[in-house]
């Protein structure tokens, strides 16, 4: 088995043919063919469906674990650059929206300055979604939230949020400090759709304290939902990070619910996937950048502890 032959694999089914992987490598058609030829002959099995060019069952197996391979070997390059403290390469760095519009621009900023060379490409999802692309391979690392779901991946935190009930300010709970869920849920409320992860959290929450969530309207986007409780349409229960970019308006009404744990935020990983030199050092810039005086983290935000709790699935 040959490196080249992998390489024309994963370019097959980038591609979607022979002679486009060919052009893709800057080589001809008859080497990727060879290339392929002799890599089934090896495992014995078939990897590419000739009539359509898309790989088969075993060939989607190979080119997992082929990807993951290749991209072992090109971090060799940036884990020797970081033992000269000088780390390359590039990390493929997952993200929940509601963390994205605070903390990515405080750890952007300190890469730029502590890290020039290093690359990062940025991927915004959902939890459930970031940890699927964990299991695959396609980003090495994601800022989410627990419960963990998929086998294999593991969870270290780095900070927790609370859960605050938004209203406007004609909203009957407007002057309230404090709430409990059981009063929150009093009202109608603005949720997401069924098949969006938060609403399944709040449902959980719910239910395992005999409550029942009563909507008023089902909006996908936490942003908007946000909007729209603050404007008077319905209240809605959210993290408190969810309402950070609206701190321009006024007035903003959010309160907490003091019998919700706080969510926990944190980076997870894939437990088989050897750490790059170049992730380690988005990890350790996240928590310089969280534990640092000069930080003023938004309001609900508390910072993991120093030897923060890791959990596996």
């Amino acid at each position: 088995m040959e490196l080249r032959q992998l390489r024309s694999l994963l370019a097959v089914e980038e591609a979607g043919s022979f002679s486009a992987a060919a052009e893709a490598l800057d080589t001809v058609q008859s080497n990727i063919s060879s290339h392929i030829s002799r890599l089934e002959r090896e495992l014995n099995t078939l990897l590419i469906d000739r009539r359509t060019g898309t790989l088969t069952e075993e060939g989607e197996i190979v080119a997992r674990r082929s990807r993951r391979l290749l991209e072992e070997l090109e971090e060799i390059y940036s884990d020797l650059d970081g033992l000269k403290a000088d780390i390359t390469g590039r990390v493929r760095l997952g993200v929940i929206a509601t963390t994205a519009s605070w903390l990515l621009p405080l750890l952007l900023d300190r890469l730029n300055t502590t890290h020039p060379r290093l690359e990062i490409e940025i991927a915004e999802g959902t939890a459930a979604s970031l940890q699927r692309r964990l299991h695959s391979g396609n980003i090495d690392l994601a800022l989410l939230t627990t419960p963990l779901t998929i086998d294999g991946l593991t969870f270290e935190s780095l900070f927790t949020e609370t859960y605050v009930l938004i209203v406007g300010q004609d909203h009957p709970l407007a002057q309230q400090q404090s709430i409990s869920l059981y009063e929150a849920v009093q009202y109608p409320l603005i949720v997401p759709p069924n098949h969006v992860a938060f609403r399944e959290e709040l449902e959980a929450m719910a239910a395992t304290r005999g409550l029942q969530l009563r909507h008023t309207a089902e909006i996908d986007g936490l942003h908007i939902v946000a909007i729209l409780a603050l404007a008077g349409f319905g209240s809605a229960i959210l993290p408190s990070s969810a309402i950070l970019s609206l701190a321009q308006l006024k007035p903003r009404v959010s309160i907490p619910i003091a019998d919700l744990n706080p969510r926990r935020v944190g980076i997870g990983r894939y437990r088989n996937r050897i750490q790059s030199a170049a992730s380690k050092a988005v990890v350790e810039t996240l928590l310089a950048v969280l534990r640092s005086p000069t930080t003023t983290l938004p309001e609900g935000i508390t910072v993991a502890i120093r030897n923060p709790d890791r959990t596996r699935v």
